[in-house]
Formats: C-alpha cells, sequence, structure tokens
C-alpha cells in the first residue's frame, strides 16, 4: 500500500512539473538511444564466430617480420604455402591443420542440359580449402559433405549460392560448375546452410585445395608469403598453447633456411579465433573489422553521452529543490525519514528513466536501418534472440537511476524543515551553485571534444580525397578480363575497340591501378650484385599506354617502347633515394632486376605517385612491360556523356567476350572504399558531437528557464529602475559564457592529444590547425546563446508589473 502510495505521489509531482520531466525525459532518451546504438555495434563486433562450438581451441597462425634491430617491417595474415603440412608433421597435439586460399572475386558457369549456361559474378566468399577445415569450425549439412574434398576438381557450395544455381539446394549434388575462363570443371560434393554474417570464415564456394594448390606437396618456397593464404588450426583438448608457441622460433629456424642477410627475421604466432576480429594487426577475409581502439572510444562516447544526459537531470532537480523544499520540510515534520526520501526520490528517477529506456528503444529502433547503411552492418534490436540487449538496457536503467537521482536525492533529504517550512531555503543552502557549474562545464567539455573530433576526421577525409596523388583518378574505369591464355589473345581487340568508342581518351593493359592493394611485392637486384637490396619493390606491369592513361610524369629518361615481355624497366624517385643516389639521372642505364637471373636497363624515372593508400609511405616501385600478369584494361574516359560512352564499351566488350560477364569499377571508387572505416568514423562523430549538443542545449534551456523563473522578481525590479533588455540578457548569458571558455580550455588540449595520436596512423596526414579550436569556440558561444537567450529575452521583455504583482 505504502509502494502504491508513493507511486501515486511521484506521478503527480511529474505531472505538477511537466516541462521539466519533459526535458529530462528527452535528454535521458537520447543519452540512451546513442549509448544504445553503440552497444549494438560493440555487440555486433564481439559476437563474430561465437556460435563456434570449438571456438577456445581455434587458432589462426599468422606471420610478423622483423629487421634485424627489431623494427617490425610487417604483419601478414598470410603464410607460406608448405605451413599447414609441416604443422601437421611437427606438431601433433594439433587435432586438426587446415589451409585456406581465398580468391576473391570469380566468374562461375553453370552447363544446364537442353538450355543456356547460366553464368554468375561471385565477388565474394570463394576460397581453395583443405576438408579438415570443416572439422574445425562448425558447418551444418543439407547434403553430402566435405569427404569429397580430398580429390581435385570437387566443391561444396552454401545453401543460397546452390538455390541460385540448381533451383532446388538438394538436387546440387553430383551437378557441375565451372570456374574462371579457364572453365576448370568443379563436381558439387556437398551443401551446407549459410553461414551467419557475424563470421570471419565467410565461406561460400569451397573448392578442393588440390585444384587450385598442385603444388601443395611439393613446394619449398618458405620465403614467399601467398596472397589470400591463410592456414587454421584446431588444438587437442590437452595441448599447451604457451608451449606450441613457444617452439615455434625453432621451427621457423629449421623451415625458413633460405634466409638471407637481408631478408626479415620471421615469427610465427598461433592468434586465437576470439582474438581474430579485433586485431587489426593482421586483417580478416572480410575487411570490415572495427579495431579494439575505436571499439574502446565508441564505449568512452557512449558512457560520456550518458554522463551529460545525467548531468541535465541533475542541474535540473538540484536547480528544481528550491521549489520542493516545503514539501519536504512538511513530509520530515509528519515523520519521514531520510531513507524514505530518498527512495520516493529515487523512485521519481526511476519513472523519468523507465519513459527514457522506452522512448530511446524506439528512437533506436527508427535509427537502426540509417545505422546499418552508414556501418555496413545487419544490427537488430531483437530483445528476445539477443536478451544481452535486455541486460544491458535494465544495467543501463540502474545506472542512469543512480548516477541522476542519488546527488538530488541527498541534497533534498538535508534540508532543515524548520527553515524549509518558512521559505528560507536559497539556491546557496542546497549547495548546488558550484556543482551546477563544474556539472554544466564537463557536458561543454564531452561536447566540444566530439566537435573537435568530427572536425579533425573530416578534415582528413577531405586531405583524402583532394591530396595530389601523382596520378588522375577521376573518370577512370577498370575491366575485369578473362585469364583465359586464349581468350587473353583478343586483349589487344579490345582496347582498340574500346578506342574507338566516342568519349575513351586512352587505355591500357595492366595488372593494377597506381594505387591499390594490387601489385606484387619483389626482392629487387642492382646491376651485377648477386644478394638483394635490403628492402622490397611494388612491381607494377603494362602497356606504354598505361602512363597517359593515368597521367604519369617522368622525372628523368624515357618511356618503355612497346612490348609484352620484360626489356625496360622504369622506377620512382623512391627507388632512386633509397639506392642512395641524390638524382634521378644517375640510375638510367643501370642494370637492374626482380631476380637473381635477369638484368634490364632503367630507362625512366617516374615522379613519385602514391602507389599505396595513404596509409603508408610511397613505396620502392619498379614498371615492367610483361603483360603475363596482366587482366584488367584500364580506360580514361571524358567525363561529358558518361552514360552513353559506357553503355558503347558494355555492347563493344560483348561483342568481343559474347561469354564473360562485363564489370567494372570506377577507379576514384575504390580509392574511397580504402578509407570506409575513416569515413564510417567521420559520420559516428558527427552524429554524436551533435546528440551531445542537443542534450547540452536541452539542459542550458532548462536550467535558464529555471533560473529565470527564480529571478523574476529580480528581472522585474531591474526594469522598473531602467534597466535594458541587452542588460538583462547579458545578466544570464555572462555566466553561461565564462563557463563555455573554461570547458574549451580543458577540450583544447585533450581533444588536441587524441586526435594527433589518431592522425600518426596515417603516414600522409593533415595537420590539425587553430582554425579547428576557433571553429569549436565559436560553435560552443553560438550554441549557448542561442539556448539562453531565446528564453532570457522573454523573461527581459516579460511585463515588470505582472512579475512584481505574482511574487
Amino acid at each position: 500500500m505504502q509502494i502504491l502510495s508513493s507511486f501515486k505521489l511521484s506521478i503527480r509531482t511529474l505531472m505538477r512539473n511537466r516541462a521539466f520531466s519533459l526535458i529530462n525525459i528527452i535528454g535521458l532518451s537520447i543519452g540512451v538511444c546513442a549509448s544504445l546504438i553503440i552497444f549494438l555495434i560493440i555487440h555486433y563486433e564481439y559476437s563474430f564466430d561465437v556460435y563456434q562450438s570449438k571456438r577456445d581451441r581455434i587458432y589462426r597462425v599468422v606471420t610478423t617480420g622483423y629487421s634485424n634491430s627489431g623494427e617490425v617491417l610487417y604483419n601478414h595474415s598470410m603464410v607460406n604455402v608448405p605451413l599447414a603440412r609441416t604443422l601437421r608433421a611437427e606438431f601433433p597435439a594439433l587435432e586438426k591443420v587446415a589451409a585456406f586460399q581465398s580468391t576473391g572475386g570469380s566468374q562461375i558457369y553453370i552447363p544446364r542440359a537442353g538450355k543456356e549456361e547460366k553464368r554468375v559474378l561471385e565477388t565474394k566468399g570463394i576460397g581453395f580449402i583443405e576438408p579438415s577445415l570443416f572439422e574445425i569450425f562448425d558447418f551444418k549439412w543439407i547434403k553430402g559433405n566435405a569427404q569429397g574434398l580430398s580429390d581435385p576438381n570437387t566443391v561444396v557450395l552454401a545453401e543460397s549460392v546452390a538455390k541460385n544455381y540448381f533451383d532446388d539446394p538438394t538436387s546440387a549434388i553430383g551437378q557441375i560448375i565451372q570456374l574462371w575462363s579457364y572453365r576448370i570443371p568443379l563436381t558439387v560434393v556437398g551443401v551446407y546452410k549459410d553461414l551467419p554474417e557475424n563470421t570471419d570464415v565467410p565461406l561460400r564456394i569451397g573448392i578442393s585445395y588440390t585444384t587450385g594448390m598442385s603444388d601443395l606437396n611439393t613446394n619449398n618456397d618458405w620465403r614467399s608469403l601467398r596472397g589470400g593464404s591463410q592456414c587454421f588450426v584446431l588444438a587437442s583438448e590437452k595441448a599447451n598453447m604457451k608451449e606450441l608457441q613457444a617452439r615455434l622460433p625453432d621451427f621457423v629456424k629449421r623451415n625458413f633456411l633460405q634466409r638471407t642477410a637481408v631478408d626479415p627475421l620471421m615469427k610465427l604466432t598461433f592468434q586465437p579465433l576470439k582474438q581474430l576480429h579485433s586485431d587489426d594487426r593482421f586483417g580478416t577475409i572480410r575487411g570490415d573489422a572495427l579495431s579494439e581502439t575505436t571499439i574502446f572510444s565508441l564505449a568512452i562516447i557512449a558512457l560520456f553521452l550518458i554522463i551529460v544526459a545525467c548531468i541535465n537531470f541533475i542541474n535540473l532537480a538540484t536547480a528544481q529543490s528550491l521549489t520542493r523544499a516545503r514539501q519536504v520540510g512538511i513530509q520530515k515534520v509528519l515523520g519521514r525519514s531520510n531513507s524514505q526520501l530518498i527512495k520516493t526520490f529515487l523512485g521519481e528517477t526511476a519513472l523519468l528513466t523507465f519513459a527514457a529506456l522506452l522512448l530511446g528503444c524506439l528512437m533506436t529502433w527508427i535509427a537502426i536501418p540509417y545505422i546499418n547503411q552508414l556501418t555496413q552492418r545487419s544490427l537488430t534490436l531483437n530483445l528476445i534472440e539477443s536478451p544481452s540487449i535486455l541486460l544491458f538496457l535494465i544495467v543501463l536503467g540502474i545506472l542512469i537511476t543512480l548516477l541522476a537521482g542519488s546527488y538530488p536525492a541527498i541534497v533534498l533529504v538535508r534540508f532543515n524543515p524548520v527553515a524549509a517550512i518558512k521559505d528560507k531555503i536559497t539556491s546557496r543552502s542546497v549547495g548546488g551553485i558550484s556543482i551546477r557549474r563544474a556539472l554544466v562545464v564537463l557536458q561543454f567539455v564531452v561536447a566540444q571534444l566530439l566537435i573537435i573530433g568530427m572536425l579533425v576526421v573530416m578534415k582528413q577525409m577531405d586531405y583524402f580525397r583532394n591530396r595530389p596523388l601523382g596520378f588522375q583518378k577521376e573518370a577512370i574505369v577498370t575491366v575485369d578480363l578473362p585469364s583465359d591464355s586464349t581468350l587473353k589473345l583478343r586483349y589487344q581487340n579490345l582496347r582498340q575497340a574500346f578506342l574507338q568508342v566516342k568519349g575513351v581518351e586512352d587505355a591500357s593493359i595492366c595488372s593494377s591501378e597506381p594505387a591499390s592493394n594490387g601489385g606484387r611485392i619483389v626482392d629487387f637486384y642492382y646491376q651485377s650484385n648477386t644478394e638483394r637490396v635490403p628492402f622490397n619493390v611494388k612491381l607494377l606491369s603494362g602497356d606504354t599506354s598505361y602512363f597517359n592513361t593515368f597521367k604519369l610524369k617522368l622525372a628523368a629518361g624515357r618511356m618503355p617502347y612497346q612490348s609484352d615481355t620484360t626489356r625496360e624497366i622504369v622506377v620512382n624517385e623512391t627507388l632512386v633515394r633509397k639506392l642512395g643516389m641524390k638524382s634521378p639521372d644517375e640510375i638510367i642505364g643501370k642494370m637492374v632486376g626482380v631476380n637473381k637471373e635477369n638484368r634490364f636497363p632503367v630507362v625512366g624515372v617516374l615522379k613519385d605517385f602514391n602507389n599505396k593508400t595513404l596509409h603508408e609511405e610511397i613505396k620502392p616501385l619498379v614498371f615492367t612491360s610483361d603483360l603475363r600478369g596482366a587482366d584488367i584494361l584500364t580506360v580514361r574516359l571524358n567525363p561529358n556523356n558518361l552514360a552513353t560512352t559506357l553503355g558503347s564499351l558494355r555492347e563493344t566488350f560483348a561483342a568481343i567476350y559474347p561469354t564473360y560477364i562485363y564489370e567494372i569499377d570506377f577507379f576514384d571508387h575504390t580509392l574511397n572504399s580504402y578509407y570506409q572505416k575513416e569515413e564510417m568514423t567521420g559520420s559516428m562523430f558527427k552524429i554524436f558531437a551533435f546528440l551531445a549538443i542537443l542534450i547540452s542545449c536541452l539542459g542550458l534551456y532548462g536550467l535558464i528557464s529555471f533560473m529565470t523563473l527564480q529571478r523574476l522578481k529580480e528581472v522585474g525590479i531591474r526594469k522598473v529602475l531602467g534597466a535594458s533588455i541587452q542588460s538583462i540578457v547579458l545578466l544570464f548569458s555572462k555566466e553561461f559564457a565564462f563557463l563555455i571558455l573554461i570547458a574549451f580550455f580543458i577540450a583544447a588540449p585533450v581533444g588536441y592529444y587524441f586526435m594527433e595520436k589518431w592522425l600518426n596512423n596515417f603516414y600522409f596526414h593533415t595537420g590539425i590547425g587553430w582554425q579547428i579550436f576557433l571553429f569549436t569556440i565559436i560553435v560552443s558561444v553560438i550554441i549557448t546563446a542561442a539556448t539562453v537567450g531565446i528564453k532570457s529575452i522573454r523573461a527581459a521583455m516579460a511585463d515588470p508589473v505582472k512579475s512584481l504583482k505574482n511574487r
């Protein structure tokens, strides 16, 4: 009965102060929404492969390269081809070992009796795998199994793939699909249920390892890391992983026998599956994982936003306590204890918090589609399937109730009942003036930190988009070409046909674009030296039109003559400097090579261009005209009438390669895709900075509303004595302006420190600059002035006679 009575009293109190209750609910709900969205993102990131029944025993072998001085040269998930079979032989404590060779995309042909063949472009989820991978990870088989993958030219399919190819997944067993333009025949031996999206082994088409890795049992190249290659192991239940890890250095010494004085020191590590997704040193097949630093930063932002929302509540509640002083005094005289009063006030806070949780969940539900589009994830607000979300909301509700309600409750129960009944309680009596000031400062410290972060990320992204890269990136498309040797004979025909299309300015057959994740990293040999130089170079190849297509410029020498084999070499300025030469002209005519056997003359030096992403420094570069590895056609277009030109290119391609699927990418879009995580970070900063500002504005508005109500009589007297509207507005504004400046002097150095560390993740980056801090303080002052000004102007323009009569 007492609980019901307290509940009714709380409802009446909240309804009596509708405006402040509404401000508190909205402020708290925005904080709940922001923190819930961040929780869903973090929950999603940590949910990868948790469904694996043997998760605690699954490891990936990763590679780290060190210089002789101990400097980390690289971290890779790539491994050597002989690694898997050697681990099986030398580590009996490993229950299963499986090699996995990811291939990226591929064209698939499905022959159909009596019908036209079906052609499908698969862009991800294809790999050459050993059967043991299916014993390491959990797969649910619809029909068949992975045992047939011991034989070459066999394949297993995910259910959705089999349904797309054969309509009925169960009828796929025994059917033939053909891989690549080579049309390698593969017999389907198994169909399994689609893997969840939150897996770092996103296999959709698993091809027998012996099909594409015929040198598996004879390859002894321990120096080369094969692109896309990975090795997973399943430790036995009794295995001691620390002991197994301690054996790896000796394993490396015994097997990596080809190391020379300039080769990096190799280190192998058993990386636990549960760390695979968040450890950004080695990456994932999907390539979209958030780093632990980013996850930690998001968690801090969520906490800050909740604190900012709670600060609103505390400020308004302590300020409002003056109007509740008589009520509290009467209740104390009637015998209510301090503990009962605290419980009553915490109950009111819990009611507001519950309403805020409901509204925050509704806001989140509305925002999720936009957040999914922004983050390229599949977040859901399903409390039934994810009880951890419900647990988070319960913990969050308790935290907000205690954090927001405890201090105001303590302030209320400390009132002297006699003084409260006689209306002798003042703002100084509640001891909240300095605390409220500190809380306002903290609010704007958080808001300004997010503004600084947002501006720095935006400036860096603008730097990415507009920094001269040393080549043309606009209006260039790349066309995927078939790799079959007979179809390669038509490459030049296709290029010449493209050049005849109106709107095509130039075209080049090449191995990869100037700045991409493509291109091989190879050894480099100078003059007659039999030992390679102590650094690797990036190898690009293409025809002589490559330079004009991308508008590359020479620093010295000339372009190579046309040839489809290597006869001349072009290098970049970075390679010249790495060799200790002062002028690009010094290397012209020198004989160099990318293997021990062959040397070719250097005929030109390219001006440096960014041949990697802006996360990394410019790499030493060698360009050859060897077209054996070239499989894309890059085309520079006139930006006018692009749609018409692209349509003509499609028709031209279909005429020359009628059975090959036409696929193009815009080069500038490809470059932008390398910075998706940074784009997402910038967008998240924008959202959370806006929310922090909105919450702070709500708090300021509520606080200034209460202040004007408390000082209504003072304002009336000042107006009667001749005070202007400007002076009264200044009366309310100057204190808040001072608090904003204090917040800025705290936020500026903290923001500078953390954002400078963030920028250092990029080899090429912008500076922070004083303009960012000037903009931050201007925005803060404008927002404060607008929020405080609206209410204070109303108070200043009110009829003083009415305000004096009502007091």
